[in-house]
């Protein structure tokens, strides 16, 4: 995917505009379905615009690129959900202002959010982002639409499932089977684990260890998991805390997860380290730190 821009005028339309046709279409009949599932509309002028679209679950601020890419979205409390339009031949555009319009679509038909974007003449911008709120209280299950139109006339769309929130129970937990191992190094030579278990005993530069499998992480089919993994310190203090999330594409089922327990960094005492699924606890283990 590339990098976001953020050089677009937004300007708020009236859905209504949608319907409009602004003169002769100059987009070839029928449309054409890519390999990432973007269904686009052709131009019959191989110069002119066109566009591709991916939904994401993040944008790195610091690359531009979307992390948590796919068609299969789970409803989770006060999250968001992106779509990024990449364009091409845009750069042989720019003496001309350019005018797109996007527009969310829900299961029942109807738009949910629609807005105009238009990029004055010189500015290279070469994608558009647009976000929708896909929390329980606003949205219901089901297959959602993105359209994009260039100048009114609809140039690329794409379709997307929202599942129902995965609701976090003792019976969701033991589904997915999580495993915590707390341990000290891995061996350079044998690859195995070396000095696992629930008391450590402090150390300037050393750590302790986490590795967290999620056996049965298929248990919910394409449901995908947002995890956060968390250090608790004697006072009950959270020392660390990390997201995790799986998608259904992702292969792996291992969290791995490290503290210094260096005596400068660490008092003596008892701590625990817990994995939390949708910021439910499911899993915990307690070990001690001594000097």
């Amino acid at each position: 995917m590339k990098k976001i821009k953020a050089k677009t005028k937004f300007l708020v339309l009236i859905p209504a505009l949608l319907l409009l046709l602004a003169g002769c279409s100059s987009r070839i009949d029928g449309p054409v379905v890519g390999d990432d599932a973007t269904i686009t509309y052709p131009a019959k002028q191989s110069e002119d615009i066109s566009a591709t679209i991916s939904f994401c679950r993040r944008i790195d601020k610091k690359t531009g690129e979307g992390i948590g890419e796919g068609l299969v979205f789970s409803m989770i409390e006060s999250a968001v959900l992106y779509a990024v339009t990449d364009f091409e031949n845009q750069y042989k555009h720019l003496a001309n202002g350019l005018m797109f319009h996007y527009d969310w679509i829900g299961p029942n038909g109807k738009s949910l959010f629609c807005k105009q974007i238009e990029v004055p003449p010189g500015d290279s911008t070469s994608s558009i982002t647009s976000s929708i709120s896909i929390s329980p209280e606003k949205r219901e299950a089901g297959e959602y639409n993105f359209k994009l139109y260039y100048f009114r006339e609809l140039i690329a769309e794409k379709s997307f499932t929202l599942l129902p929130e995965l609701l976090v129970t003792p019976e969701v937990a033991k589904e997915l089977a999580p495993e915590i191992t707390l341990y000290r190094k891995v061996s350079k030579k044998t690859g195995k684990l070396i000095g696992e278990g629930s008391i450590f005993k402090m150390k300037s530069k050393r750590k302790v260890r986490a590795a967290i499998e999620i056996k049965n992480r298929f248990a919910f089919g394409e449901q995908e998991l947002m995890f956060h993994i968390e250090w608790i310190g004697p006072g009950g203090e959270s020392i660390y805390r990390k997201r995790y999330d799986f998608y259904p594409v992702d292969s792996t089922s291992i969290i791995e997860s490290s503290i210094s327990i260096s005596p400068d960094k660490r008092l003596a005492g008892d701590y625990k380290f817990q994995l939390l699924l949708f910021n439910k606890l499911i899993a915990e283990q307690t070990f001690e730190l001594h000097e």
